[in-house]
């Protein structure tokens, strides 16, 4: 099963391929769609590009070059490089990939840190165009420069590119977070982690990044929930007691935005937001009159309930995550949104397994399915299975949880091959979260070597700007290796995965750590653990241990 999800991969790429090759795309632009799309380092990407496997490179190397083979292996090497593990290629090999791929040696190494800041000549500049990933020319970012790019990120106007003004108003509630690009912010993020190498030089870099976003953040996104009338939290276009549609459609419209707020900053700093434009959704259904205008309101009203329900499970609250649960649900059933009745049984059977109890879980996933199969959506489909393989995963019922694991992935394909819309609540939804869920159903029967392969997976192909999600897939990686007892590589992930979230507020990121850690007491002396017990301490506030 698993060797067929990574031909189906392959031909993905190689349809891809195909057709930029026939846009006149050259290799090295070819594989730089590749390091953006599929997450891969540009040696990697150019040998993806050609649809070659490590053994199929090796055999052309072997076919220009007889007298000094390699094999599958060298490639490895040279592609898991500079992380551990890696071979530094010679100077003599860089040379020769560069003629293999058809590229320059330095789009070999697009990916290693450049220190030209460090020219007092130099001045940096850094650019992120709309639309686009983050792109640097190189350098290491200060954290002066970094507070101008947060900035930058925060007070542009939607759609605006780049260094224009912000808007001539900041200072009240008005600069909603649609427009802020979340998913550019944690490309920011993320791009700090991968280019600096000295774990002091980035912990002091990501101190100052979370005071950046705290200034620029905290006052703006938090001032809807403290309006003097909720209606404040959308356009000002109708009083408490007058349906509006446009007052509605903006509730609508923010809906992503929140949720990519939460995935970035995390559920604290969104949770005023989200409830302020659910009361403002909720006087809109009050407002509106039977019929469709009204089903609509409803239907909003339930999903920024689901949203805040969401948000207070991030928190730890799981008494208010299931009392917004059971208030969402049955507003959706109020609004005949069946696809969204199945989501939010979703979210619950997750909220009941992540509390400890699976049964329960199973009970809500069974519903979800039921409903799914009403909705007529994929999406519903394979969502309701992974959350049917977490909780018999919980359960210990291995027959069972890898059979959900299998209806999953035929309906995650049947819904990447529709290419027709899909509700908003999905965005999270791909294959690397299906790779997810089979890394947390192996580690549920001790598999460490199916959560390695199941996460190489899941991080090579997850949206960057999901930090969320990231986060608990470097996790499940640091707990395969701890189960492998390289205790070295296991705190050196889970470290990755604190510092990653170190603007994330989720509770349920730090109890996923405190799980790891109590599971790594045996070598609490060993420096490895003793240089994690410090990353935490510098990146969180909560104690571990």
């Amino acid at each position: 099963m698993t060797e067929s999800r990574s031909e189906s991969l392959r031909r993905q790429q190689a349809r891809l391929a195909a057709e930029l090759r026939s846009e006149g795309k050259t290799w090295v632009e070819v594989a730089e769609v590749f390091r953006q799309r599929f997450r891969l380092n540009p040696r990697v990407a150019l040998r993806a590009a050609r649809g070659w496997s490590q053994a199929q490179a090796a055999e052309e190397w072997n076919r220009r070059w007889p007298d000094e083979p390699k094999t599958h292996k060298s490639f490895s090497y040279w592609e898991i490089w500079p992380g551990k593990g890696g071979y530094t290629p010679s100077q003599d090999n860089l040379v020769r990939l560069a003629e293999i791929y058809e590229c320059a040696v330095a789009d070999l190494l697009a990916d290693l840190p450049s220190f030209r800041h460090l020219d007092a000549a130099t001045r940096t500049t850094f650019t992120v165009a709309r639309g686009t990933s983050v792109a640097l020319t190189g350098e290491t970012m200060m954290p002066r420069e970094a507070e101008i790019l947060l900035r930058d990120l925060l007070d542009r106007r939607p759609g605006a590119e780049a260094g224009a003004p912000p808007r001539a108003d900041l200072t009240g509630p008005h600069r909603l977070p649609e427009e802020v690009d979340f998913g550019e912010l944690a490309q920011v993020i993320v791009m700090w982690m991968q280019r600096i190498p000295d774990p002091q030089t980035r912990r002091a870099m990501l101190g100052k990044l979370t005071a950046a976003l705290a200034v620029a953040t905290t006052a703006p996104l938090t001032a809807l929930a403290g309006a003097a009338e909720p209606a404040n939290a959308a356009p000002p276009s109708a009083g408490p007691g007058t349906f509006d549609p446009a007052t509605l459609a903006h509730c609508e419209q923010m809906m992503p935005y929140l949720r990519k707020q939460g995935d970035v900053l995390g559920a604290g700093a969104t949770l005023p937001s989200a409830l302020a434009y659910r009361l403002t959704a909720e006087q809109q259904a009050k407002a509106a009159t039977a019929g469709p205008h009204r089903d609509r309101a409803i239907a909003a009203y339930a999903e920024l309930t689901q949203l805040a329900g969401w948000l207070c499970f991030n928190m730890g609250d799981y008494g208010s995550a299931q009392r917004l649960y059971d208030d969402a649900r049955a507003a959706a059933h109020e609004a005949r949104a069946v696809e969204l009745v199945t989501y939010i049984l979703c979210t619950m059977s997750h909220l009941a397994t992540w509390q400890g109890k699976p049964r329960i879980g199973i009970d809500h996933a069974a519903a979800a399915a039921a409903w799914a199969e009403q909705s007529g959506s994929p999406y519903a489909r394979a969502y309701a299975a992974d959350v049917a393989v977490r909780a018999l995963t919980a359960d210990s019922q291995a027959d069972r949880s890898q059979a959900n694991l299998d209806r999953e992935y035929a309906a995650l394909q049947e819904a990447q091959a529709d290419d027709g819309p899909r509700q908003s609540w999905w965005y999270f939804y791909d294959e690397s979260f299906y790779w997810s869920t089979t890394a947390q159903q192996a580690l549920g029967f001790h598999d460490a070597d199916r959560v390695l392969s199941a996460t190489d997976k899941t991080l090579s192909l997850i949206d960057p700007g999901n930090l969320h999600n990231r986060a608990f897939g470097l996790l499940y990686r640091a707990e395969a290796f701890a189960q492998q007892r390289d205790i070295d590589q296991a705190c050196r992930t889970a470290t990755e995965a604190v510092e990653l979230t170190s603007v994330n507020s989720s509770k349920r990121i730090t109890q996923q750590v405190q799980k790891l850690r109590r599971g790594l007491d045996p070598w609490k002396r060993t420096r490895h653990v003793k240089e994690l017990d410090h990353a935490v301490r510098s990146y969180r506030s909560t104690p571990f241990g």
